[in-house]
C-alpha cells in the first residue's frame, strides 16, 4: 500500500474508532495530519477527480439510462429531490440513482459497518468492531428479511432502488471520500437496503441492558435494586390514559406475568460482558417526540401532526429528503440513504410520525456447555454451529473471526463468560414492507393496516387524514417469554437449559411464525383511535398493570412528554387554537422540567456552598428553567446535572467495580429522601445528605465552567459535528444552540444527539429542517445550507407538489 493510502486509512480509522460506526458516540474535531497526503492522492485520480464530482453535483447530467421508463428530477430551493415518474419502477429507479449521487459514501459506509467490513478501508483500528457484527450475523438477518420481502410490492421497489444505486456506481464520479481513501464501493444490492433497515432497528432497540441488571442485582441488595431501579419511575406523564378522548385501548387483558426474580442459575462476569459489548447498544439521545391534535382544537378544523425524532446527529444527516410521486403515489417526507422509501412523512392523504417506544426486543441466554463445541438446550445436547471468517484489513494482516451460533442466536463472549442473543431482528422481519404500504396509504385504516408488518423496531405511531381523522398506535412485535408455563419479563439473562424464557415461533436467520402465539397480538398492543389530544416523548406508554412484562420498563424520564402536555393541554383549555405556528414553537420549547425539579434543592443546599459558589447559585432564583444558550443560570445547571449522579452514587457504585453507565436515572435521584443513606459518602467518616452531594456538585460545575471558559449555555451547547473522514473541509461549522437533553427542543451535547427532523403538518401546510445539508458533496450549496436554521428553530415548507427546473431525465435512451 502506498503513503497515500497509508494516511487516508489512517484518518479514517481515527474517524471510525471515535464516532457512532463503532458505537462509541461522537465524532473527532481535528484537521487530521496525513490529510495533506490523502487529498494529493485524490487529486491524482484520472477520470474520478474530486473537480469532477464538483462539477457533476452543480449541473447533474441532463439524460439518464433507464430499463423502467420515464422519469424526471427537480431540486428545490433546499435541495430536495422532486421526483416524478410514469410508474413505480422507474420512480425507485430514480430514487437510487438520486440516493447515490447525494450521498453514496454514506450508504457504503453503514452496510460497511453492519457487514463487518470496515477494517478493509479503515485499517487494524476496527478489526474487534468488524467482528462484533461478523458474529451477530446481521448481513445473514437481512438476507432472512429479504427473502420475507422479495415477492413483494417493497421487493419490486428495492430491486429497481438498487439498479438505479448500481447505475450511478457505474456512470458517474465517485464522491470526494472514495476517492481521498482511494477505493471504490462494491456494487449495491437489495440486501444491503435490508442491512440499512437492520442498523436503524438495533441502533432503537438493540441492548445489553441485561447484563447490566445482572450486574446491579449481584452488586447491591433486593432493596437498593427496587429503590434505584423501580419498576415505573414516579412522576410518569404515560402516553396512554389522560384524559385524550377517543377510544382508548392501553391493552388488552392479557395472561398473569411477574417480574423476573434473578439470574435463575446463570453465574459469572456479567459486568465485563457488559463493559465489552456495552458500546454497540443504542446511543445516547435515541428518542423523539411527536403529537397529535384533532381538528377540534385547530384553526382550521384540519388535525395536526408534529414529529421530531432524536438520533444522533451526522455529517451529512441521518435523513435524506424526498418527493415521490407516480400515478399510485404522491409522498413526502424523509428517509434514511440506503432505503427506497418515505419512513416519516405525508401523502395528499394522510401524515405521520415516529417515535421510540424503548421496547425491550433483546433476551439473552445462557447453556450448560458439556463442551466447547456444544451446548445443552430442551433436553438434549446440540452442536454449536460454528464457521470461521476472514476480516481483510487495510495496510495490515487479515484478521479472523470464528462466528457461533445456537438456537437462542449467536454466542457474545468475554474471559470465560458468554450469552447468547435474541434480537427480533436477527429473524426474516417485514418492516420495508409496512413502510413501502405506509407510503401508499389514503386513510387511517391503511396506516393501520400497513402496520401489521411493521415487526421492528418497536415505535409508537401518531397519524391523521383528511377526512379528520387522528391516530396513535404502537407498533413492532413484543414477545411472550415463558419460563414453567408463566410469563415474565425479560430484565435478566435466562438460563436457557433449564427452559427459562423462550419466545415461541422465533426463528434466528430463518423466517419466524408471528401467528404462532409467540407475540402479543397486533389488536392488543396500545393503541387509540381519534384522540383530541395525544403526545408521546419515549415516555411510559400506559399505567396498566403488568405492562411491561412483554413491553419495557426501559422508558425515558417522563420531563418532555410531561411538558408537551402541559403546553397542548393549556393551550386547548384557553380555547385558543391550535396552529402550526404554535406547533413550531412547541418544538423549540426550551423549559426543562428536569431543572425546574432541581432548582429548590439546589438552592436548600447553598448553606454548604462557599461564598463565590452561593453567588453563582443564586442565579437559579427565579430562574425560568429554560435551558436557552444566552444563560448562565442554564449553564451552570446543565453542568450540576452532569456532577451529581457521580457525587451521589459514585462512591457506592465505584466499591462495586462499576462505572457511569450503572448510575440510575435523574428522576430516581430526585425522588430520594433529603436523609437518603445514598446521599452519604462512604469514603468519609462524615454523614453528608442530599444538601453536601448536591452544594458539592454545584462547586464542581462551577469550578468546570471557569476551567473551561464557559461564560454562558451557548459556550457549552454547541453542535460540533465532523464527518467520518475528518478532514476539514467536510466538516461542518459549530453553531451554538438551544435545549438539552430533558427538554423539548432536544440536543445532547455529550453524544451529538438531538433532533434529526422536524416536522410539522397541517392540513395543506406543512414544514421541515434538516440539522445539516442534503448533499453529502461539501461543493453543494446544499451540503450545510439548513444547519443555521435548524439551530435557529426555522422551518422550511414541505409541499407535496414538485418544483424546480427538470435536473435529471430518465428514459430508454438516455446519454448518462
Amino acid at each position: 500500500m502506498n503513503d497515500r493510502r497509508s494516511a487516508a486509512v489512517a484518518i479514517l480509522a481515527l474517524a471510525l474508532l471515535v464516532s457512532g460506526a463503532v458505537g462509541a458516540g461522537g465524532f473527532v474535531s481535528l484537521a487530521a495530519p496525513g490529510s495533506g497526503d490523502a487529498w494529493t492522492a485524490a487529486t491524482d485520480a484520472n477520470d474520478r477527480s474530486i473537480g469532477a464530482t464538483a462539477d457533476r453535483a452543480l449541473t447533474g447530467p441532463t439524460s439518464v439510462e433507464s430499463p423502467y421508463g420515464e422519469a424526471t428530477v427537480r431540486y428545490d430551493r433546499e435541495g430536495v429531490p422532486h421526483i416524478e415518474a410514469d410508474n413505480e419502477t422507474a420512480l425507485y429507479y430514480a430514487v437510487g440513482y438520486v440516493q447515490a449521487r447525494d450521498r453514496l459514501f454514506q450508504m457504503d459506509l453503514q452496510r460497511r459497518l453492519m457487514r463487518g467490513e470496515t477494517a478493509e478501508i479503515a485499517g487494524e483500528s476496527t478489526v474487534e468492531s468488524d467482528r462484533f457484527y461478523r458474529k451477530m450475523d446481521f448481513a445473514g438477518a437481512a438476507e432472512a428479511s429479504w427473502n420475507a420481502t422479495r415477492d413483494t410490492e417493497a421487493g419490486d421497489a428495492t430491486r429497481a432502488y438498487t439498479a438505479g444505486v448500481n447505475h450511478y456506481i457505474d456512470t458517474e464520479p465517485l464522491p470526494t471520500e472514495f476517492q481521498a481513501n482511494d477505493y471504490a464501493p462494491d456494487e449495491w444490492t437489495p440486501v444491503d437496503s435490508l442491512l440499512v433497515g437492520k442498523l436503524i432497528a438495533w441502533q432503537l432497540t438493540g441492548d445489553f441492558r441485561d447484563l447490566e441488571r445482572a450486574t446491579v442485582a449481584d452488586s447491591f441488595d433486593p432493596g437498593a435494586v427496587s429503590e434505584l431501579y423501580p419498576e415505573q419511575l414516579d412522576h410518569d406523564s404515560t402516553v396512554v390514559g389522560r384524559s385524550q378522548g377517543g377510544d382508548v385501548t392501553p391493552a388488552s387483558a392479557r395472561p398473569s406475568a411477574s417480574r423476573q426474580a434473578g439470574t435463575q442459575g446463570t453465574t459469572g462476569d456479567f459486568a465485563g460482558l457488559y463493559d465489552r459489548y456495552s458500546t454497540y447498544e443504542r446511543s445516547l439521545g435515541i428518542g423523539s417526540n411527536s403529537w397529535v391534535v384533532s381538528g377540534e382544537h385547530t384553526a382550521d378544523g384540519a388535525p395536526i401532526v408534529a414529529n421530531d425524532p432524536h438520533l444522533s446527529l451526522t455529517v451529512p444527516p441521518v435523513w435524506y429528503e424526498m418527493h415521490l410521486e407516480s400515478p399510485e403515489m404522491n409522498t413526502r417526507g424523509v428517509a434514511f440513504p440506503g432505503l427506497p422509501f418515505v419512513v416519516i412523512g405525508r401523502t395528499e392523504s394522510v401524515s405521520w410520525g415516529f417515535t421510540n417506544v424503548g421496547a425491550d426486543q433483546t433476551d439473552l441466554y445462557t447453556f450448560e456447555r458439556p463442551t466447547d463445541d456444544t451446548y445443552v438446550y430442551d433436553g438434549e445436547t446440540r452442536e454449536v454451529q460454528t464457521e470461521t471468517e476472514t476480516i481483510e484489513v487495510a495496510n495490515g494482516p487479515d484478521a479472523g473471526v470464528e462466528i457461533r451460533k445456537t438456537v437462542k442466536g449467536p454466542l457474545l463472549e468475554r474471559g470465560g463468560q458468554e450469552v447468547a442473543v435474541s434480537w427480533l431482528g436477527l429473524t426474516g422481519t417485514r418492516e420495508g414492507q409496512a413502510i413501502h404500504d405506509l407510503n401508499h396509504a389514503e386513510d387511517l385504516a391503511a396506516v393501520s393496516e400497513a402496520l401489521r408488518t411493521f415487526d421492528t423496531p418497536t415505535q409508537n405511531i401518531v397519524a391523521a387524514d383528511r377526512d379528520g381523522g387522528t391516530l396513535f398506535r404502537t407498533t413492532g412485535k413484543y414477545p411472550y417469554r415463558y419460563t414453567d408455563g408463566e410469563r415474565v419479563s425479560g430484565e435478566l439473562p435466562f438460563n436457557a437449559t433449564a427452559g427459562e424464557g423462550n419466545w415461541r415461533g422465533w426463528t434466528p436467520y430463518g423466517q419466524t411464525d408471528w401467528d404462532a402465539g409467540g407475540f402479543v397480538p397486533f389488536e392488543d398492543v396500545p393503541h387509540v383511535d381519534n384522540p383530541d389530544v395525544l403526545a408521546t416523548a419515549n415516555q411510559r406508554t400506559t399505567d396498566e398493570p403488568g405492562f411491561y412484562v412483554s413491553y419495557s420498563e426501559r422508558f425515558a424520564d417522563p420531563y418532555r412528554g410531561a411538558r408537551i402536555y402541559e403546553r397542548l393541554e393549556s393551550r386547548v383549555e384557553s380555547d385558543r387554537p391550535v396552529t402550526a405556528a404554535f406547533m413550531q414553537d412547541l418544538q423549540r420549547d426550551t423549559r426543562s422540567l428536569a431543572a425546574a425539579r432541581y432548582q429548590e434543592p439546589i438552592l436548600d443546599a447553598r448553606s454548604e456552598m462557599s461564598a463565590d459558589v452561593r453567588t453563582e447559585a443564586d442565579r437559579l432564583v427565579g430562574w425560568d428553567a429554560r435551558m436557552n444558550r444566552d444563560s448562565r443560570a442554564a449553564l451552570l445547571y446543565a453542568l450540576f446535572r452532569e456532577e451529581v449522579r457521580g457525587v451521589v452514587f459514585g462512591d457506592e457504585f465505584a466499591a462495586e467495580g462499576l462505572d457511569s453507565s450503572y448510575y440510575p436515572h435523574h428522576t430516581t435521584l430526585q425522588n430520594l429522601p433529603a436523609d437518603s443513606e445514598w446521599f452519604d459518602n462512604a469514603t468519609t467518616p462524615a454523614r453528608e445528605t442530599r444538601a453536601d452531594g448536591y452544594a458539592t456538585a454545584f462547586e464542581r460545575a462551577v469550578e468546570r465552567a471557569e476551567e473551561e471558559g464557559w461564560r454562558v449555555y451557548g459556550d457549552y451547547n454547541v453542535v460540533d459535528l465532523d464527518h467520518r473522514f475528518p478532514l476539514a473541509f467536510l466538516e461542518y461549522p459549530e453553531v451554538p444552540t438551544n435545549g438539552g437533553p430533558f427538554t423539548v427542543s432536544n440536543f445532547r451535547v455529550t453524544g451529538d444527539a438531538g433532533s434529526s427532523w422536524r416536522m410539522v403538518v397541517s392540513g395543506s401546510e406543512a414544514y421541515g429542517v434538516i440539522p445539516g445539508g442534503q448533499s453529502g458533496n461539501p461543493y453543494s450549496p446544499h451540503y450545510a445550507d439548513q444547519l443555521d436554521p435548524w439551530a435557529n428553530g426555522g422551518y422550511h415548507p414541505i409541499p407535496t407538489e414538485s418544483s424546480g427546473p427538470i435536473v435529471i431525465m430518465f428514459d430508454e435512451e438516455g446519454d448518462a
